[in-house]
């Protein structure tokens, strides 16, 4: 049986804090949108990351709006990365 493999990255939540079921969203990699899919979510490698795209995309983070680590499993992280990865301060064409 092939074993499955999860990675933790730091994703913003746009919701109450209860993470992983129902009702939790996430900001997706345009910095506009939300989604229920962890698939759909935009991903980061550090938290550093996360605080800057927030930064530049000028989403303010409270209680509400967040940044927090998830657990990707293989299927997740797979769909997550066949999407252009963005990373702050790094033009998406370079």
């Amino acid at each position: 049986m092939a074993r499955k493999i999860n990675t933790t990255l730091f994703v913003i939540f746009v919701s109450p804090q209860h993470r992983g079921g129902p009702g939790t969203r996430y900001l997706t990699k345009d910095g506009k949108s939300t989604t229920e899919h962890r698939s759909q979510a935009a991903g980061f490698f550090t938290f550093l990351y996360a605080q800057t795209f927030a930064k530049e995309n000028r989403i303010t983070l409270d209680a509400r709006t967040y940044i927090g680590q998830e657990d990707f499993s293989d299927f997740d992280l797979l769909a997550c990365l066949q999407r252009p990865v963005i990373l702050p301060g790094i033009p998406a064409h370079a």
